[in-house]
């Protein structure tokens, strides 16, 4: 069986007569953490909305999703730290209505909560599970609404640009603690980031959309930084 649980073929996209992308052609298999780069307004922001079918006009070309159901795709939207919590419960407690979710409204048993604390273990917020949410620095509360999609063990999440608000070590931290999910938890992850370079240690995978140009590189996220830094030199 493929591994590929996603292809893009041709892909163009046009709002308001404007044409956003064009001609965008990628896949992704299980496993991958691939980044998505670009300047501003290159289009990162549609092309994970359009995959997720919350953009479903001025589309050509094909998406299309292999192995995967519905159920299993996740989504952490951008500027998610701007949104209060509505519930001002513990980390341990905001994870848990993930569960109950997934459970719909099942009350939760003691292998969940077990389930629930391996995840904080996992992600390294197991210290502060007691403690409520509006009382976690940034980073802490990232990882908290992160883990609330995980519980649910998507095969796929897709993270657009969460991270702006973190300083250098915790983007850092952050996008270690994915990779740590991809690799213990066979997860995929799309994360849209302004920070090729230093996302580019821990993705595996890289599509920069060239907003002026109007195409794109896809490949090895490593590579495309040193043939960057290369011609600077």
């Amino acid at each position: 069986m493929s591994d590929i649980i996603l292809t893009v073929d041709n892909f163009s996209l046009n709002i308001k007569n404007r044409a956003v992308l064009q001609n965008v052609t990628f896949n992704v298999e299980r496993g991958d953490y691939l980044a998505i780069g670009g300047i501003p307004g290159s289009g990162k922001s549609s092309l994970i909305k359009s995959m997720l079918g919350l953009i479903t006009t001025g589309i050509e070309g094909e998406i299309a999703y292999h192995n995967i159901g519905k159920d299993e795709v996740s989504y952490i939207p951008q500027n998610v730290m701007q949104t209060k919590e509505e519930f001002p419960g513990t980390a341990r407690e905001i994870v848990a209505i993930g569960m109950i979710s997934r459970n719909r409204g099942k009350i939760m048993g003691e292998s969940d909560w077990e389930k629930v604390d391996e995840l904080l273990k996992d992600m390294g917020l197991f210290e502060v599970r007691d403690k409520k949410i509006n009382k976690l620095n940034t980073l802490q509360q990232l990882k908290v609404n992160m883990a609330k999609h995980m519980i649910t063990d998507p095969k796929l999440l897709y993270i657009d640009n969460p991270s702006s608000t973190l300083d250098v070590k915790s983007k850092i931290n952050f996008y270690e603690t994915v990779k740590r999910m991809c690799d213990n938890r066979q997860l995929t992850v799309i994360f849209i980031t302004h920070n090729i370079k230093e996302i580019s240690k821990f993705a595996n995978k890289l599509l920069f959309l060239r907003k002026r140009e109007k195409n794109f590189y896809f490949g090895d996220c490593a590579d495309f930084i040193k043939e960057k830094e290369s011609k600077v030199k």
